[in-house]
Order: structure tokens, then C-alpha cells, then sequence
């Protein structure tokens, strides 16, 4: 086993992953929200990245900065440095992966990397995701998913031994049947919570699959996800779904229910 894949399996199972770090009590995918997430128990953070104008991926999950930033340009118009000049919710700067890993080191945390799929250039996205974490992601436990198998091939062929994880939604897994593609691949699958039941856990895990499933915030559902089984748990709100992990390992009370 590569040191890519020793660092993701030594994380804690299952693994609690901030969804855009802890973004109940900080502007989503910003280095205030990767620290709340931290000090809330996650054990990694998910992140979304998309490429600048000048090709550096930067964090962002929307193709605008509409609901952000509260400005109409595409994030692929402007430059890093152009990006770096805006505020996020009015207070927080957008942060790029190179500084989101930095973090990450610092806070001796995982990351999950999603490579979002509308961008002007997927072949652009991956290549620049390969050369940045080979280059600053070493000693971060790191796996890398994406809802387009092709670019998580590709990005394979680029960073061979980074695990990588296949993200599934209901339409997509009924209609081409993903997980059979994600085993054949080697990857770990990360469904919707709507997909995740007991008999396609043991399934996955019979193929070799890890399953993080997305994005659980009631305390009931995640503590029955890790009773059956789950690796990970990706939630909005880290404090609440510790508490309930914590609880289904046998180390907490019983959490109430706790719906969006």
C-alpha cells in the first residue's frame, strides 16, 4: 500500500467529513469554516474545486459567485487574484486548494476533494488537481471524488495511488447502475443518504468499496448509518453528527432526531 492510500485508511472509521467544512456556523468552503469543522470532531473536510481564470483551482462549489459573493461573474472569468479580492458572505476571503491544504496540514485533518464537473475545461480541472496534490498534499490523508467517472480515470492516470471516490445520486445510480461501474474502477463510492440501505452496504463492501455517504444532518439516520456499517459520514453540521457517531460507537447518550 502507497502512502496515499496508508494516510486515507489511517484515518478514524468511520470518518466524519465536514461538508464544506462547518457550514451551520461559518460561509461554506472558507478556512473560518475548515477550522469550526475541526474543532466540532471531523476528521476531514470536504471541499468543492473549480479552476481561476489563471488555471489555480480555487474552492467553490458554484459556477458563480452569485450566492457567495452577491456578484454575477463566472469564478472561471477572473483570476486568483481578482477572486482573492472579494469577500465571501461579506467577511471571509475564498480560499485556493494550495492554502486549503496548508490548513488542512495544520490542523492535521483530511480532506476530500470533489472536482466539480461544470467547468469550461474538465481535462483542465483534473490536470490541475493532479499537479497541486502531488505537490502540496503530501502528509494529508486525501481522496479525491467527482460525479464523473471519466474524470476520475483520468485524474488515475495523472496521480496513480490517490484514492479516489465515485459520488452517486439517485437519478444517475438507477439509470447506469454506478456502483457496478465504481467496483470495476477500484474506487470508493459515496452516495446520496436516500441510496444508502443495508443491503447495498454489505453489497458495496463485498466489491471492495469504502461508502461515505452525503449529506446526512439527523442525528437518528447517522447513528443507524454507522450501525450498518457505513466508512464515512459527510455532513453539514460536524458537533451534531460527532455527537451521534459517538453514540452509535457506544461512547455518547442517544441523540435526538434532528432533520434539516
Amino acid at each position: 500500500m502507497n502512502g496515499w492510500r496508508r494516510a486515507y485508511h489511517a484515518l478514524p472509521h468511520p470518518t466524519l467529513y465536514g461538508h464544506r467544512g462547518c457550514r451551520t456556523t461559518a460561509p461554506e468552503n472558507t478556512v473560518a469554516a475548515f477550522r469550526l469543522a475541526a474543532e466540532a470532531g471531523a476528521d476531514a473536510i470536504e471541499i468543492d474545486v473549480r479552476p481561476a481564470k489563471d488555471g489555480e483551482l480555487v474552492v467553490m462549489h458554484d459556477p458563480t459567485l452569485e450566492r457567495m459573493a452577491n456578484d454575477p461573474r463566472a469564478v472561471a472569468s477572473l483570476t486568483v487574484a481578482e477572486l482573492r479580492s472579494l469577500r465571501i458572505a461579506g467577511c471571509e476571503r475564498l480560499p485556493t486548494l494550495t492554502e486549503t491544504l496548508m490548513v488542512c496540514r495544520e490542523l492535521r485533518i483530511g480532506i476530500n476533494v470533489e472536482l466539480k464537473r461544470d467547468v469550461p475545461s474538465r481535462r483542465a480541472s483534473v490536470f490541475g488537481a493532479a499537479r497541486t496534490l502531488k505537490r502540496e498534499a503530501v502528509g494529508v490523508p486525501l481522496i479525491v471524488s467527482s460525479f464523473d467517472p471519466l474524470m476520475l480515470l483520468a485524474f488515475q492516470v495523472l496521480a496513480p495511488g490517490v484514492p479516489t471516490a465515485l459520488l452517486v445520486e439517485p437519478n444517475s445510480f438507477h439509470r447506469y447502475r454506478l456502483d457496478f461501474f465504481a467496483a470495476r474502477l477500484g474506487l470508493a463510492i459515496h452516495p446520496d443518504r436516500r441510496l444508502v440501505s443495508p443491503e447495498r452496504v454489505t453489497g458495496w463492501h463485498t466489491r471492495g468499496l469504502r461508502v461515505a455517504a452525503w449529506t446526512v444532518n439527523d442525528a437518528a439516520e447517522i447513528t443507524e448509518f454507522c450501525r450498518i456499517g457505513v466508512d464515512g459520514i459527510i455532513s453539514d453540521d460536524p458537533a451534531l453528527a460527532r455527537s451521534a457517531m459517538d453514540t452509535a460507537q457506544g461512547t455518547g447518550k442517544t441523540p435526538s432526531s434532528n432533520t434539516r
